[in-house]
């Protein structure tokens, strides 16, 4: 590798790194901010990433959702980890929410982009009705209705327009999701 190509690795590097950083903090991320922070211009972040959402991707997106949820998971049973899968998910979104609600923000301003999101809930959902699926097979409803409720979107919806607490946010997707679980899992054979 040359010496140029590796200043650009560090220098794209650094860049990420700072806005994961700041998306730690919960603070408001701009681009300025992230060239700021990781000591570079607007205009070489820019040069790197074309814009906030693609650099926001690629710094929030590094942690496997998936890996903390196995490390959790003990149970076969559906609802139990469906529940684990909603608090995993819902933590990460808190921890990192002025990053993820620019993503989303960005979605819904441009639904062509939509699919470009990271589709993290849909891996915890796959992992968590694993075991069940294999046992009754598919359930493409129930994936569906879990994704409404397992999502930043919901989160959202619970802090910002009910007023919950972020806690109580986090209890209340745990709880939602496990009834819808528990519903589908108690359904005649499908």
């Amino acid at each position: 590798m040359s010496q140029r190509t590796n200043q650009m690795e560090r220098t794209r590097s650094a860049i990420v790194a700072a806005a994961r950083e700041l998306a730690d903090t919960g603070a408001e991320i701009t681009m300025p901010a992230v060239a700021a922070a990781a000591r570079v211009s607007d205009a070489t972040a820019y040069r790197y990433f074309p814009d906030l959402v693609t650099l926001l991707r690629a710094a929030v997106t590094v942690e496997d959702q998936v890996a903390a949820l196995r490390a959790v998971t003990v149970s076969d049973d559906p609802v139990e980890r469906i529940g684990q899968a909603a608090e995993i998910l819902g933590r990460a979104v808190l921890r990192r929410q002025g990053a993820v609600r620019v993503v989303v923000a960005s979605a819904i301003a441009r639904p062509s982009t939509a699919g470009e999101r990271p589709a993290q809930r849909f891996a915890l959902i796959d992992y968590a009705l694993a075991p069940w699926i294999e046992a009754n097979g598919p359930d493409e409803q129930l994936v569906r209705d879990l994704a409404v409720v397992i999502s930043a979107e919901s989160l959202f919806t619970l802090t910002d327009l009910c007023g919950l607490s972020a806690e109580d946010a986090v209890a209340g997707l745990v709880a939602t999701a496990r009834r819808v679980t528990t519903a589908a899992v108690a359904a005649p054979a499908r």
